[in-house]
């Protein structure tokens, strides 16, 4: 991971991590979109679906630091 300053407050982390799996889960939607062998599609399904419980709990993350 290149970055040109280091994140250190909690919530600038969280939105960064909020936008790396983003990314990564819109990435294996357009990957599944596009495959036409069941078995990859159904693998990159589940890394999307993945990818979104990590969102959620980022989310819930960032609430908590909003919260406190």
């Amino acid at each position: 991971m290149c970055m040109s300053e280091p994140l250190t407050a909690p919530d600038a982390i969280l939105h960064k991590a909020l936008e790396k799996e983003t990314q990564a889960r819109d990435f294996y939607a357009e990957l599944a979109a596009h495959t036409s062998v069941d078995f990859v599609r159904d693998l990159l399904i589940t890394l999307q679906n993945e990818e979104s419980r990590h969102m959620r709990m980022i989310r819930a993350m960032i609430a908590k630091l909003e919260t406190a």
